[in-house]
């Protein structure tokens, strides 16, 4: 669903109980004012903070990142079993295949053996863990044992730097990022582009 449907539903939901965060999109001023007139109190950026000069992300993977459009990003749920969002890349295209999706569990207790050597918990506290967040969030059983992959395939191609072996999670907003500004440089250009969008809509306030 558009990000400009759902928001003004929750903003109207929840009647000012919370604070509500827009994501989904967001890059610069122009969104923020967006976001800020539907009655967000602000907005959420990933893509756009995982793709700054201070991110951790290696650089090889950043320009990764940047040669790529807007339509270069799929929803998968062969990763652990809920839709994300993810670079096109040769490992979605094998994940989404008939071969990818038979081999899906397999290669999930795989990640969950790594997992378990990763952070040191038992597999009893993993199986604890897994299935209240199967309950909580109404996941079948395959989905809950799939869920030890998306940490793993995240740390292979966000913090390790493997397009092959690893999954890219981005937004489509990734197709209009052509640079890499630290992200105090970030936070000062959106301002100061929501500043001039609201000059430019007569805002008298801005």
């Amino acid at each position: 669903m558009p990000t400009s449907i759902l928001l003004p539903q929750v903003v109207d939901a929840v009647d000012g109980r919370v604070p509500v965060i827009a994501a989904g999109g967001y890059f610069d001023g122009r969104g923020l004012v967006a976001a800020l007139a539907y009655g967000a109190d602000a907005i959420a950026m990933g893509t756009r903070f995982l793709l700054t000069s201070d991110s951790s992300v290696p650089d090889a993977i950043k320009d990764f990142y940047l040669g790529h459009a807007v339509t270069d990003t799929v929803v998968t749920t062969q990763v652990d079993g809920v839709p994300h969002r993810v670079l096109r890349t040769g490992l979605v295209d094998k994940l989404e295949s008939a071969g990818g999706k038979i081999a899906s569990l397999p290669r999930a207790a795989l990640n969950a053996h790594k997992f378990k050597g990763l952070t040191g918990l038992g597999y009893r506290e993993m199986w604890d863990e897994g299935n209240a967040m199967r309950q909580s969030m109404g996941l079948s059983w395959s989905q809950m044992v799939m869920a030890a992959n998306t940490p793993m395939l995240l740390k292979a191609g966000l913090v390790e730097g493997d397009v092959d072996g690893g999954v890219l999670a981005s937004g489509q907003v990734v197709g209009l990022l052509d640079d890499l500004p630290s992200c105090s440089e970030l936070v000062d250009r959106i301002l100061s582009e929501a500043s001039l969008t609201l000059e430019s809509l007569g805002a008298t306030d801005a």
